[in-house]
């Protein structure tokens, strides 16, 4: 009869877990970084991590946030572990920003994202929402003058018009994430 699974809601494999993912996310960008520093480069290898790191990065995002509004629900994110570490800032972002700044993340090319000014702390809240709601058409990376995967993303407000920039370091994002993901 065949797999009948997406019927029962039964899976050959379990969800993967917010650990799991983390622990994937922080692989994926290693091999992303490996490939892009590679001589030649291998950009194909490159793009392949960095497909994969998204689809962690957003199940990291989904997960957290799922966590946070649980607590809410109960009235019991005030002063909860989970809020004092979403408290904590993990990112740099300009704001506010024009639509031209956005698309210049793209136009200077892979590799050479920066942001148009030097950025104000982002808690890691504030992060997890721009992650969620990011622009598909601009984002861009650098690596860090340590050898460090630096991420940068842009995000609209809920109208649609240019909100921010923002950056941050996927190997201290995903350090972060795993202490969340101790309290959730």
């Amino acid at each position: 009869m065949g797999n009948i699974s997406f019927l029962t809601g039964t899976s050959a494999t379990a969800p993967q877990s917010v650990d799991e993912a983390i622990y994937q996310l922080e692989s994926s960008s290693v091999l992303f970084l490996a490939s892009w520093n590679r001589t030649p480069q291998d950009l194909t290898r490159a793009a392949r991590a960095s497909r994969e790191a998204m689809v962690h990065l957003d199940h990291i995002v989904n997960e957290i946030m799922r966590a946070r509004d649980h607590l809410k629900s109960n009235s019991s994110y005030a002063g909860s572990n989970l809020k004092n570490l979403l408290d904590t800032n993990k990112a740099k972002a300009a704001m506010p920003v024009t639509r031209a700044e956005q698309a210049n993340i793209a136009i200077l090319g892979p590799g050479n994202g920066v942001l148009p000014t030097a950025g104000s702390p982002l808690t890691m809240e504030k992060l997890l929402n721009k992650i969620k709601h990011r622009g598909h058409d601009y984002a861009n990376f650098r690596v860090g003058s340590n050898g460090e995967h630096i991420f940068i993303i842009t995000a609209d407000k809920p109208n649609q018009q240019p909100d921010s920039i923002v950056e941050f370091v996927v190997s201290d994002f995903c350090e972060h994430c795993m202490n969340v993901a101790a309290v959730i």
